[in-house]
């Protein structure tokens, strides 16, 4: 069954800000996002260091989606009230063992300590809050910068290539090197040195360099790395 399948991976909802503060400080990097002021807090209090700005823009963010039921959460429930206590949040003991899920109603009515992983309410508190990571990374995807593309030649509209990189592409090829056979790096230079770029044999440090170039870092300092 494709539900079998479901990464069912918890993150704490700590865990979940930082992926979300990441991904604003992504976003503001390529200028796809501005962090606007947080309404009614004095200039002087707004968040100065760009990573705080973004952990409290993130914490902003998955508050919003926990009261709306975008986002889902479970925590460790406590309606046991203990006295004397310093703290309006400490007014509640033995929580849960096993977490429960905690309903965008509850999110709304209650004090929220998203940072800390704590909902208090009225009537009991969670504690050790988590989300499902897929939710998570539904809503807010990892995003990758695409790799730039080689300059293409104009004339022709192939991207750009040198006989050097053929050849390191044929050497490959022709001498069968893979992660699970890297060969010796003075076979591989060998054969580099029965070839010719324009005519023009290659000198032995050329062909030593290129040797190194087509084999695994792990491999030149354990030497050859052969599978069984």
């Amino acid at each position: 069954m494709l539900i079998e399948k479901l990464d069912r991976t918890q993150w704490r909802l700590s865990q979940a800000i930082d992926h979300i503060a990441n991904n604003i400080q992504q976003m503001i990097g390529r200028n796809e996002l501005t962090i606007a002021p947080v309404a009614g807090v004095p200039p002087w209090q707004q968040a100065a260091d760009p990573r705080a700005a973004a952990i409290s823009q993130a914490a902003r963010e998955s508050q919003i989606a926990l009261r709306d039921g975008d986002l889902h959460a479970q925590g460790r429930l406590s309606t046991t009230q203990s006295r004397p206590w310093n703290r309006s949040s400490d007014g509640w003991d033995l929580h849960s063992g096993h977490h429960s899920t905690i309903t965008p109603e509850q999110w709304r009515s209650g004090n929220a300590s998203v940072g800390n992983g704590v909902l208090t309410m009225a009537d009991g508190q969670f504690i050790d809050i988590r989300v499902p990571r897929f939710m998570v990374l539904a809503i807010w995807p990892v995003v990758v910068s695409p790799a730039p593309k080689p300059a293409a030649d104009p004339a022709t509209g192939v991207p750009y290539r040198t006989p050097y990189m053929d050849l390191l592409d044929r050497a490959i090829t022709e001498i069968g090197i893979s992660h699970r056979d890297q060969c010796k790096k003075e076979l591989i230079s060998d054969w580099f040195r029965t070839q010719e770029i324009e005519g023009e044999p290659l000198s032995q440090n050329l062909a030593d360099a290129m040797a190194t170039l087509i084999r695994l870092p792990s491999s030149q300092r354990g030497g050859a790395k052969r599978g069984w």
